[in-house]
């Protein structure tokens, strides 16, 4: 029952707990993941650097999306990066400065112990975090009332700006739910079905990354509040923030297979 299913999911805030990046309440549906052979495939607004670490620790060797659908690698192939570019989107950046109301800190203008700072991440995982390839998250430390403004400027240079659970993410013309397209039509050119795509996520940048899921699975945020996704109310929310919210889905929903094969096999006799 479990053959074609594969489990698309963000990490911070999600798999990962939102403050210490823990995530050992989430060990159980992961045990389980693994026994089953259905593959986890990392989406996230983290590095290529940060996730192939994390797969290593998790034990994880499939494809990987980072920084929110711009970079996409594959076991074994070098990484595919959206345009322009991190140097070209850190010009960007800086241009817009000329504009006083556009007051804008990137990870590019930090220092490590900033960027260790305003992450909570250890050292060595800060200098992962600022190893980027195709996206830069900033601060926005202007008025809200420029914040439009300069929206208008990034959609006018084809770029897009995305809201993460910390930062603000300029990227090229791509999101989270594009890259889970383009990973499934790889795996359906490498011969292997896929009949079902389940999506975790908490923030609004995992919102285009929940719509092209079969199944859409919200993560409550450590308030207690919920990404709002009007298009699809079919959308399991959990009850519990982080990897103790994302472990009770993923079981959940690896219950219901069960019981669903049970029947069948019960109907077949």
């Amino acid at each position: 029952m479990t053959d074609g299913w594969f489990i698309f999911t963000d990490l911070d805030g999600t798999l990962l707990d939102h403050n210490s990046y823990d995530y050992s309440p989430a060990l159980p549906a992961l045990r389980e993941l693994r026994r089953l052979g259905i593959p986890l495939i990392p989406v996230s607004s983290k590095t290529l650097d940060e996730l192939e670490h994390l797969c290593q620790v998790l034990k994880l060797n499939g494809p990987v999306v980072a920084e929110n659908g711009a970079v996409i690698a594959y076991p074994g192939e070098p990484p595919q990066i959206a345009p322009p570019g991190y140097h070209l989107l850190r010009d960007f950046l800086i241009d817009q400065r000329t504009n006083p109301d556009f007051d804008t800190l990137g990870f590019g203008d930090m220092s490590l112990e900033e960027v260790m700072a305003f992450t909570n991440l250890p050292r060595d995982n800060a200098k992962r975090a600022i190893r980027r390839l195709a996206s830069e998250p900033f601060i926005w430390r202007g008025e809200a009332k420029s914040l439009a403004t300069f929206r208008k400027k990034v959609a006018k240079a084809q770029l897009r700006l995305l809201q993460g659970g910390r930062f603000m993410h300029l990227l090229g013309d791509t999101d989270k739910g594009l890259a889970v397209g383009h990973v499934i039509k790889h795996l359906q050119r490498d011969g292997k079905p896929v009949t079902r795509i389940i999506a975790l996520g908490d923030s609004d940048n995992d919102r285009d990354m929940l719509l092209a899921a079969d199944i859409p699975v919200i993560i409550q945020r450590p308030d207690g509040s919920h990404l709002s996704l009007a298009e699809r109310p079919d959308a399991i929310l959990t009850d519990q923030p982080g990897p103790a919210g994302w472990n009770q889905a993923v079981l959940q929903l690896l219950q219901q297979i069960s019981s669903q094969s049970a029947e069948t096999d019960t109907l077949k006799e």
